[in-house]
């Protein structure tokens, strides 16, 4: 084999084998031409609610779905949040606790308000405690924010899903 060769013959053989098996199963990228992920682009408004935790969600779908120029689609989000300790030392002293969130989402038409999609994700995030308040309370805000943003992914991939329907 030469330096010339980019990929050796059985190996070239298996990558167009892997892409014909892929077309052939009805795979399309979500953002391609005329996709799912083309239908919702800078067409969301979302709506979430007005706290620490519901501006980060929100931000980060807006991220993901791009800021709406002239809506077609209003995106409602709520979430919850609780905080449970998990490991409790010998004195009796929290040193860590998880963060479980749940968002609920409901998609509907802009114009009509009729809904298309809805549903609910769940994901949990956790911190170390320390003997710093300031940095205890750092690491929750950060758990927090990790914990929103996999609610924002959790949601879009579920969007992206239901737009295939409409």
């Amino acid at each position: 084999m030469s330096s010339s060769d980019p990929l050796p013959r059985p190996t070239r053989r298996l990558v167009l084998l892997g892409t014909l098996a892929l077309v052939g199963c009805g795979f399309a990228p979500v953002y391609g031409p005329g996709a799912s992920g083309g239908v919702l682009r800078n067409a969301v408004a979302v709506e979430a609610p007005a706290t620490v935790e519901g501006f980060h969600l929100r931000q980060q779908l807006v991220d993901r779905l791009g800021a709406p120029g002239n809506a077609r689609y209003l995106l409602t989000v709520s979430i919850e949040i609780g905080r449970d300790p998990v490991a409790i030392s010998a004195s009796g002293v929290t040193t860590r606790f998880n963060l479980p969130g749940s968002a609920t989402w409901a998609l509907s038409d802009a114009a009509t308000g009729a809904p298309l999609a809805q549903g609910e994700v769940s994901a949990f995030s956790g911190y170390s405690t320390t003997s710093s308040t300031v940095a205890t309370r750092a690491a929750e805000r950060d758990a927090t924010e990790r914990l929103t943003v996999t609610l924002a992914d959790l949601i879009v991939t579920r969007l992206l899903v239901a737009a295939q329907d409409f």
